[in-house]
Order: structure tokens, then sequence, then C-alpha cells
């Protein structure tokens, strides 16, 4: 057993600045940083956050988390230690350690010739973020081809999960409280050059619409039933729309982008007129679909 001295000695940093680990470049700094290299070291910094009574914040790559530019008090925890960047094949199944960046899986399940998750090609993030979020685009979501998911509770109990068990919905889940440790994906076999072909056109595709290039955390709100928010984000003629270094894309009306010197008041005054001059010009009420922390 891995006592709390030698945790904090090799695995946890302190007073780190988070804007580093997000997309968007922005945020405080951590009280504390944990990056457990395997299952064991997770579970002692989740018994080190209980003995504490430490607040956990669990982070992949920061691809979709608005980060308070006061910083955060408790463990922040990155699952992306060597073990958790684990991909193994059983034939169509693939099993893939939750911080495995979801675009270096996608690669690697192309070139065994296995299709499916080529329609996530252009979302940044994690594996672990993947499933939570329930990533996806027009093309298709990560729960399509999810077959069941492994993780740990705050309590350091170790839970498998069949996908119709998990709860998807649009952008969600209902996961709480859970840390992912791997996922498990049927994938269809497919021609290499026909897998590549497609991802190559969906992400020309997205080039094309979507600033992949610059700091964005991806869309920000959620699509109603009814209404597609870029459009209704367009139509109520707000690309370009500034406020400090946060501007709302002229390319992809949904997507804001940081010009460099962006905070998270900049960003939340943004957020906050784009959905008050929604509501007034459409009535319609956008929700958010990144994470506030």
């Amino acid at each position: 057993m891995i006592g709390n001295t030698q945790i904090m000695d090799n695995i946890f940093k302190y007073d780190v600045p988070l804007k580093s680990y997000t997309s968007f470049k922005i945020g405080g700094v951590a009280e504390i940083l944990a990056e457990p290299g395997n299952v064991s070291e997770l579970r002692e910094v989740l018994r080190f956050c209980k003995d504490e009574k430490k607040k956990i914040f669990v982070l992949g790559n920061g691809s979709n988390v608005l980060i308070n530019d006061d910083g955060i008090q408790g463990v922040v925890i990155r699952v992306g230690g060597e073990n958790f960047k684990k991909i193994k094949r059983e034939g169509n199944h693939i099993y893939s350690q939750a911080g495995v960046n979801l675009s270096h899986l996608i690669r690697k399940t192309a070139s065994w010739g296995l299709g499916g998750l080529e329609t996530l090609v252009g979302i940044p993030g994690t594996v672990g973020g993947a499933v939570i979020m329930n990533a996806g685009g027009k093309h298709g979501t990560l729960s399509d081809t999810l077959r069941c998911i492994t993780t740990m509770d705050y309590g350091g109990e170790i839970n498998n999960y069949n996908c119709e068990d998990i709860g998807f919905t649009y952008r969600g889940c209902n996961l709480k409280e859970r840390i992912i440790i791997e996922a498990e994906f049927i994938l269809k076999k497919s021609e290499k050059e026909d897998i590549l072909e497609r991802m190559d056109k969906m992400y020309k595709e997205k080039e094309e619409r979507q600033p992949l290039h610059l700091s964005t955390m991806g869309c920000i709100f959620k699509n109603t039933e009814q209404h597609n928010a870029a459009e209704l984000i367009d139509k109520a003629g707000l690309k370009g729309l500034k406020v400090g270094g946060a501007v709302v894309s002229r390319l992809h009306a949904n997507f804001v982008v940081n010009n460099g010197n962006a905070s998270n008041e900049d960003m939340q005054k943004l957020i906050d007129i784009v959905k008050d001059a929604v509501k007034e010009e459409f009535n319609v009420t956008l929700r958010s679909e990144i994470h506030l922390w």
C-alpha cells in the first residue's frame, strides 16, 4: 500500500496553473493536481481526498471545461499515466484505457481495419472524457459503438456497466462520482482505405466549418430538439461578438475563440450575452454544453 506521504511526493503537484491543461487556455491554479499512474495509485488518491475531505475534480484533456480564474480548491485528478493509455484488441472488440486520446484511438482502430469510431474524428479529449460527455456530432456518437465501461467510484470500488445501463443522453450520461478506467467498443471490420477516406472527408468538412486549430472548447451550447444552436446564434447576428479576449467564431457561431488573453469572466459574460440575445430574439433558452468549475 502506498502511504499518503509517498503519494504527495510522487503524484501530487501544488498550486498548478490549469490553463495549460485546457483547450481554451484559461483558468486559475489548482490547490492540488494529482496524476496517478495506475489503478492502485488512483485508489490511494481518492482515499486521501476522503480522509482530508478534499473536493474532487476529474480532468481529461480539458476540452469542455471552463475553469474559474480564482482557481480550484480541492484535488484535480488527471487519469493520464502510462497505465491509463493502453489499447488492446481482441478481434473486433477494442479495450481502451481512459487516458487515451480519442484521436489516437480513432487512428489506431482505422489502421486495424475496424470502423465505427471514425465518425468522431476531429473531437478533442480523452476516451474517459468522451464517455462522460457522450461525445459526438451529426455523424454519430460514442455510445453507438460502446459495449461497456469499467469505473472507480470515489470510494475506490471498481464497477462495470453495460452501455444500456449507463443512461446516455445528448452530450451526457447518468454516471455520478465515478472515474472512467476503461471502455470496451465493438467495431465493424472494413477496408482500411475506406475508413481513412471517410475520416478524411469528415475531418475536411469540420475543418471548413469549425475553428479546429484555435483555442476553443468545441460547441458551447447544446442543440435543442427543434433548433440548431449555431444557426440561432448566427441569425441573431452574434458572429464576431467580443468580450475581452473571448470572441464568437465567425466560422462557426457555436464556438468561442480565445484570442490569447481571455479570462473566465470574459467567457461567462459572452455566454450570458449570447443566451440573452437568442432568448429575446427567438424565445429559445440555450443550455451550455461545457462544464463550469
